[in-house]
This record gives C-alpha cells, structure tokens and sequence, in this order.
C-alpha cells in the first residue's frame, strides 16, 4: 500500500511539472461550458451564415441538444487529450530509463502498475464529472425543459466507458517500446471497436456501445436495461485489461 501511495504521488507531480493536469482541466473545463453554450448558439449561428433574405426554419434547442453537444465534446476534447498525453505511461518509463534505479530497490511492477491505473482512472473520472457539474448548471440554466429526464442512464455508461479505455491504453503501454509505438497499438485497438459497432445485432453484448449510444438512453429512445450485458462485460473486460497490463509489464525486460 506504500508503494502505491508513493507512485500515485509520483505520478501527480509528474502530470503537474508537464502541466499535463492544469491542460485536461482547462479541457474538460471547456467541454463542459462548451456544450450548452453551442446548442444555445446554433440557431442564431446557422442563421447569421445564411444568404441576406434566406427564410429557414430551425428547431428550436433544448436540453438533449446539449447533452449531445456534451458526449460529443467530453469524448472529442477530454478523452482524446488523456489518451494522447498519457500514452506513454508505461512504455515511456521504459524508453527514459527511470525505472532501472527503482527496481533494484524494491519497487514492485505491480504497484506501478497499479498506481499509473489508479492516477489514470482517478483524472478520468475528476474531469468527466467536473465537466458535467458544469454543463449541468449551464443547462438547467439555458434549458428549463425537464427533457432529459434519463440523465444518469446516458452520462454514468460513458463514465464507464473512459474507465475501459484507460485500462485498454494501460495494456498497450506496457505492450509497447516507446510512446508513439503505444499510440499506435492503442489506434489499432480502437479502430477494431468501431469495427464492431458495426455488427447492429451485438449491441446489446458490446461494450464499446457504452460511449456511443448515449444519447439515445438520454432521450429514453433506447433503454440502458437492453445493453445490460455490455455493462457487465465493459467491468468484466475492464479488470482483464488491468490483469493483462500488470502481467504483461512483470515479464518484459528493462
């Protein structure tokens, strides 16, 4: 428990030297006033770029306008930055050479592991709900509609969803030489998930439907309970991922 104490202090004063922490505030900060504030805009937006006399009609925005705005923005902006910054977590230990004085001290791959996995998930999971305090109370503030009464059924599956994605990066981190050879596993990874959402029949079993259907269980056109097997199996998936990670990081050599 020390050790992971230590190596997740380590890891935060690591982030806020890079100033890796202050910039995924800054964008999850930005993805959560963001979103409100462009489906507010739209319609005035869309008609401003229009020809002079131009008669359109536009509906007008609501609540699940900006939600959409929300999912699109938290996962374009703030998962995309964790990723990018982060790819390197372990495979970059590896290619600087930081850990050959720690090991032979007693420092167990385990708790480093564990430790990048638990800084990973727990800046994760600050940023996602501090973008959706935010564009909570832009909402309500903008949007007094009482549309999005299913709100926890479309945000707490994409909390879910960015928690799989950190334990799947941690995989190929560990998997990888270097930081960009780890991006690029990664990329491959998450090319074979698009993949696979376009099999409309498993939606209900995959997991990777956790990130992309939310709006749908936002408006209650979609119920959560159909993809309950996609839950179970993205938390099932999710401790293999972090198993895979540490095995995979005790045996190769440094």
């Amino acid at each position: 428990m020390k050790q992971l104490t230590a190596q997740l202090q380590k890891e935060h004063l690591e982030a806020w030297r890079r100033k890796r922490v202050l910039l995924l505030l800054l964008l999850f900060v930005a993805a959560g006033m963001m979103s409100p504030l462009f489906a507010k805009l739209t319609p005035e937006i869309t008609k401003a770029a229009l020809p002079e006399g131009s008669s359109i009609s536009l509906a007008a925005p609501t609540s699940l306008d900006a939600w959409g705005q929300f999912f699109k923005n938290v996962s374009q902006f703030g998962l995309l930055a964790l990723v990018l910054l982060y790819g390197d977590t372990l495979a970059g230990e590896v290619e600087r050479g930081t850990l050959l004085p720690l090991l032979p001290l007693g420092l167990k791959r385990k708790s480093l592991v564990l430790g990048k996995a638990g800084y990973l998930m727990l800046t994760w999971t600050i940023g996602y709900w501090l973008s959706f305090g935010i564009c909570y109370g832009y909402t309500r503030y903008f949007f007094d509609d009482q549309l999005s009464r299913h709100l926890t059924a479309g945000v707490v599956p994409l909390w879910l969803y960015g928690l799989l994605l950190c334990a799947c990066l941690l995989v190929t981190s560990a998997l990888a030489q270097n930081g960009l050879q780890s991006l690029l596993f990664f990329a491959i990874f998450f090319a074979g998930t698009l993949l696979l959402g376009l099999f409309k029949r498993i939606d209900a079993y995959n997991p990777f439907t956790l990130g992309s259907n939310n709006a749908a269980w936002l408006a209650g056109t979609s119920s959560l309970k159909d993809s309950l097997p996609a839950v179970l199996i993205a938390i099932f998936l999710l401790f293999i991922a972090l198993w895979w990670a540490q095995a995979s990081f005790s045996r190769r050599l440094i």
